[in-house]
């Protein structure tokens, strides 16, 4: 069909741009007639009613959940706050002879790219068969919510090569759902109808607030023991309440799925192959069949580097933190590429009925939940889309008057009790700057060990820095959030967005002046949080030396110093190995953390080497004093000792816990007490929260006495430690030897 000049000339001239602008090449829904608004990007729009039907180049080969047929039709322009947009639907019939039909009010026609696609579609509406429509919107901007599974491409029908076509055509193949169609017939009514009005379900994608199971505990007293608790599925008026309450990404199985029917929230765990296909594809709220990667670092430790450990006394003592390092990237560079990425058409591609043609995609939606955070920023940054976001899990007993006096007594820091900032923008730090780097997502997790104290502040602290994610552990022992404390939790956070709904994801991800960087393999320590072992692996205990001939506990002290200098001054900051190629934008300095016990700091263009981290401004005062008595240092191996640390408290009360024990009390134990050797690869902190204390206390002076055996020859050094709540710090070694 030709166009007379210059008419045609002026078409092809908007076409071009729309080109530039949107990358419009592969579009299958092209204009008869263009007309140019003014709304965030241009769009081109057809005369309403204009449609055109398709048909698969070879159904007679097609699986009955295959698509035969669709149609495409131009809706109405409808008038926005962004100018004008149009409606465009999309109806397909599949071989058995169901239906399906979704709407898109868009600014031209949707690109393939999903983040672009956000930018434009201002509304999504879908239909299965008869049943009513549904349309997902954001609850806070009023925008459509779009399916996130990673499908997008395929979701929308294509031109099915990169060929241009002329705005006046519809292309005359398009690609659809993983399979190829020509154009039957066009046609032009005289009108055409705005759709359907269905049930609107308001959702919050960048606040998703959930729990792992889809049971809940039978009996909720909380356990401190070691025991763990019996569960029951949750019910109809279960997740109703949990609704309510503002969890709004819930676990199902097939039994529970009507139960949600109807709620303004996100689902996952049903396998895909149990829903309809490819109807579960179009649902925004089918999250699926998983939802996150489990603790790849975590699980690089313990089914990779401990089962060496334990089989090769050699790897004991070569391990360093660079072989820690590759072992991990070993191990998630697998982990993402399959698994949980891969289930959703894994499952798909084995059902019967089911053709998936030329679909290709991992699932896009998944976050890494992991403990070990200092991998933030290699996680997010190994693939465009997957993992999403990364989201901290709480490792053991963490809080901040328990770790934070930790932190003080291991690496020479002096953060204040009062203030839980002074821990969790730690964490925090390493997964805002993963997010900033690589345009993804964070967020954060609560777990039964959490200080209950800190747990409400964490999350509504994190939902100021621009967290994206919220969940609640809610089975496993300690590890366990009982049902009615994830719904107090969740009321929290939901009260709190309810005051501030309205959020700059993209400035706060870029809050950051200062970024401080730690060589790669150097971690916080995960169940060691705290006490500093790198990994949770005694063999990478801080006293042992780096390639460099530095300890591992300099090192990590010139990194908490440099974080304590921040937290002094006001200053935010983000934390990151030392990455490759890791490109840091827009911070006012760069410290670099070096493995030969230097600093390196960069602003403003200039840069300097420091012997040592810059020591901040400190409140004045004594710290308390330390006295330790043993009752010998050395015998015949097996060699018990009992030791006496005498504490004394000067400027500040000291206080040192291990966590709750196991009545659920946090009890001070005032010192800390570490052994190393024999070998430098051998270490263990002696006390652990079930160990009974025996601390007397009389006035300002205490005395907390152990016992612990020397069970091999050799040289030890036991490390004594205590703190008081302003920070400051005592530490005592002695050295001990068990002979023959």
């Amino acid at each position: 069909m030709g166009i007379p000049s210059p008419y045609a000339r002026r078409v092809k001239a908007a076409v071009a741009l729309l080109l530039a602008v949107v990358s419009l090449s592969t579009q299958t829904l092209a204009a008869l007639q263009l007309r140019t608004v003014q709304t965030n990007v241009s769009a081109a729009f057809l005369p309403a009613g204009k449609s055109a039907h398709y048909i698969h180049v070879g159904a007679g080969d097609l699986q009955p959940a295959s698509v035969k047929s669709y149609s495409i039709q131009a809706g109405p322009l409808e008038q926005t706050p962004r100018g004008n947009l149009q409606w465009i639907s999309i109806a397909s019939t599949k071989m058995d002879g169901r239906k399906f039909r979704f709407w898109l009010l868009s600014a031209g026609y949707p690109p393939d790219a999903f983040r672009d696609a956000q930018q434009r579609i201002e509304r999504f509406i879908f239909q299965e068969g008869d049943s009513p429509p549904r349309e997902f919107r954001n609850r806070i901007t009023g925008k459509a919510v779009l399916p996130t599974l990673g499908a997008w491409p395929y979701l929308i029908p294509r031109a099915a090569n990169n060929s241009s076509h002329l705005p006046e055509t519809f292309a005359n193949e398009s690609s659809y759902l993983g399979h190829t169609y020509r154009l039957d017939t066009l046609e032009q009514s005289s009108s055409a109808a705005p759709p359907p009005i269905g049930k609107v379900f308001e959702l919050l994608p960048q606040v998703l607030v959930g729990v792992p199971s889809n049971t809940r505990q039978k009996d909720e007293t909380r356990r401190y023991d070691g025991s763990d608790y019996q569960f029951v599925k949750l019910g109809k008026e279960d997740f109703s309440e949990m609704a309510d309450a503002g969890i709004n990404c819930v676990r199902v199985d097939l039994e529970q799925l009507p139960w949600i029917a109807d709620l303004n929230v996100f689902y996952w765990g049903i396998a895909a192959k149990a829903l309809s296909f490819p109807e579960c594809l179009y649902d925004s709220r089918y999250l699926g069949p998983a939802l996150f990667l489990d603790e790849p670092a975590v699980c690089t430790r313990d089914h990779v580097i401990r089962p060496h450990l334990a089989k090769d006394p050699n790897f004991r003592k070569s391990i360093n933190p660079q072989i820690a390092f590759q072992e991990f990237t070993n191990y998630f560079d697998k982990a993402w590429r399959g698994g949980a990425a891969t289930s959703l058409l894994r499952e798909l591609s084995t059902t019967p009925g089911v053709d998936l043609g030329q679909m290709q995609f991992l699932q896009q939606n998944l976050f890494s939940w992991e403990t070990m955070v200092s991998t933030a920023a290699y996680q997010l940054s190994r693939d465009p889309h997957v993992p999403a976001a990364i989201v901290f899990e709480p490792p053991g007993r963490v809080g901040t008057r328990r770790t934070v006096p930790e932190l003080n007594m291991t690496y020479g820091c002096q953060l204040p009790l009062d203030d839980p900032k002074n821990l969790i923008d730690i964490i925090y730090g390493f997964l805002r700057g993963a997010a900033r780097v690589t345009g993804k997502d964070w967020g954060t997790s609560i777990y039964g060990a959490v200080d209950r104290a800190d747990a409400p502040w964490f999350i509504t602290h994190a939902y100021d820095l621009g967290a994206t994610r919220f969940f609640f552990w809610d089975n496993a022992a300690i590890a366990c959030v009982p049902y009615h404390e994830c719904l107090n939790l969740a009321r929290t956070l939901k009260m709190h967005v309810e005051n501030v709904p309205q959020r700059n994801l993209d400035q706060l991800k870029r809050a950051a002046e200062v970024a401080i960087l730690l060589p790669p393999g150097y971690n916080l320590g995960h169940v060691q949080l705290g006490k500093g072992s790198l990994w949770g692996i005694g063999e990478l205990n801080l006293e042992r030396m780096n390639r460099n001939g530095v300890k591992h506990r300099q090192v990590m002290r010139n990194f908490f110093i440099e974080i304590e200098r921040c937290l002094r001054l006001g200053v935010a900051f983000d934390l990151f190995w030392d990455l490759p190629g890791l490109q840091l934008r827009g911070y006012r300095e760069i410290v670099v953390i070096r493995e030969d016990g230097k600093i390196e700091v960069s602003n403003d263009g200039r840069s300097s080497v420091l012997n040592s981290a810059r020591m901040p401004a400190r409140p004045s005062g004594a710290p308390p004093q330390l006295k330790v008595k043993l009752s010998t240092r050395e015998g015949k191996a097996p060699l018990e000792i009992s030791a006496i640390a005498e504490v004394i408290e000067t400027s500040a009360p000291v206080y040192y816990t291990l966590g709750t024990d196991s009545i659920g009390v946090c009890r001070n134990a005032m010192v800390a007490w570490e052994l190393y050797g024999p070998a430098e690869e051998d270490y263990r902190f002696i006390q652990s929260a079930g160990s009974k204390l025996n601390v007397i206390t009389t006035g300002k002076r205490s005395e907390a006495t152990i016992r612990f055996q020397l069970a091999r020859p050799g040289e030890y050094r036991l490390r004594v430690a205590t703190v008081d709540l302003a920070g400051r710090t005592a530490v005592v070694w002695v050295n001990l030897a068990a002979s023959e």
